[in-house]
């Protein structure tokens, strides 16, 4: 039997994904190859975690949800075109067990033009980053229509601007650094690795936590008590989830957990779990840790091993305490807040996350 919260998440993607195929921007985008590239990841499906902080945001204010949905919307729209952008970064052919938004354009250039190898890659490349422009444009064209569902223009605009300045600016910068960090000689430091989280993760979903409080009040302040408080919330809430991400792209499994473990080792990207491991080893095992960065492949044997220096020197349970840590700071800014049935659900979501295996 479902539980109230899968049963609220699965009526927040329903009111999203209805929203997401009737509205009408995309339908002029041409060619259509373009038009259809836009519309890709936002009706994939998925969690939809964002634009329910943004209706149950709005709600634990004592807004009525509804009146967010544009928000809601948008925050999503805005959500897929950093991963559009980040597959072609990561170079990755699969997002949500389906061909990436490029992928899917190298094969439009290789049928409908005929194109080589080389050129067809191109060709897909290009397409996805202007998709994935155009989904900015699609997000900042929903949220400033919010005033058809009775928000001010003052609130409103607030939100659009947050939007290019906040938003943008922490979530690129986040992720400048993480791929920066590829490039660099020396390894991050756990501060600044906790830095680049708190904005490619924690930044949009704290501004989705913002976008329902200051809807729910049709205030413009972003500062206000309880729009802090919220924001707090998600930031939190982002920080604690990216560290569950870290910890199951290594325990978990990877039949539900959605995408290939070891990606980070493979890669040779640092996590806050492979640093507080190489704090901790010493030795022949620090060595054959580090050793076990950037291989194509890896065997049984070898992942075995991997985990069994992280459990065994400590990092496993380290950054599970961390991660605890991040969402009982999330859970005690959500204290100021009235009681009602949207603060519960939030409060629910947290607990979930800290819990999940996908």
């Amino acid at each position: 039997m479902k539980s109230q919260l899968e049963k609220e998440l699965a009526l927040v993607r329903g009111l999203v994904e209805e929203f997401l195929e009737d509205d009408p921007f995309p339908e002029t985008v041409r060619p259509p190859a373009l038009r259809e590239a836009v519309r890709l990841y936002p009706l994939r499906g998925g969690k939809r975690l964002r634009p329910a902080l943004t209706l149950w945001s709005c709600g634990a204010v004592g807004g009525d949800p509804v009146r967010a949905l544009n928000a809601a919307a948008a925050v999503e729209i805005y959500h897929n075109w950093t991963l559009v952008h980040d597959d072609i970064i990561d170079c990755d052919e699969l997002r949500r067990g389906k061909p990436t938004c490029h992928v899917e354009l190298r094969k439009v250039g290789t049928e409908q033009f005929q194109l080589n190898a080389d050129r067809a890659r191109k060709y897909g490349e290009d397409f996805a980053i202007l998709a994935g422009d155009l989904q900015q444009s699609w997000a900042m064209d929903v949220l400033l229509r919010s005033t058809d569902r009775g928000v001010s223009p003052e609130t409103t605009l607030a939100m659009a601007r947050r939007m290019e300045s906040f938003l943008g600016r922490e979530l690129i910068s986040g992720e400048a650094l993480d791929v920066e960090f590829e490039y660099r000689s020396a390894r991050p430091s756990r501060s600044e690795l906790a830095e680049m989280i708190r904005g490619k993760t924690s930044a949009l979903l704290a501004f989705s936590a913002e976008c329902g409080a200051m809807t729910g009040l049709n205030s413009p302040d972003w500062n206000r008590r309880e729009v802090a408080a919220l924001s707090a919330f998600a930031a939190e809430l982002g920080y604690a989830f990216q560290l569950q991400d870290d910890l199951l792209g290594v325990f978990g499994e990877e039949k539900t957990f959605g995408k290939p473990l070891f990606s980070d080792f493979r890669e040779g990207k640092p996590t806050i779990l492979f640093l507080k491991a190489m704090e901790s080893l010493a030795g022949e095992e620090r060595i054959e840790l580090e050793s076990m960065m950037r291989k194509d492949s890896y065997t049984e044997q070898e992942c075995s091993e991997i985990r069994t220096l992280l459990e065994e020197c400590g990092a496993r349970d380290a950054v599970t305490r961390e991660a605890e840590e991040a969402s009982d700071r999330a859970l005690t800014s959500l204290k100021s807040l009235p009681e009602n049935r949207y603060r519960d659900l939030l409060e629910a979501l947290a607990g979930e996350l800290l819990k999940r295996t996908v």
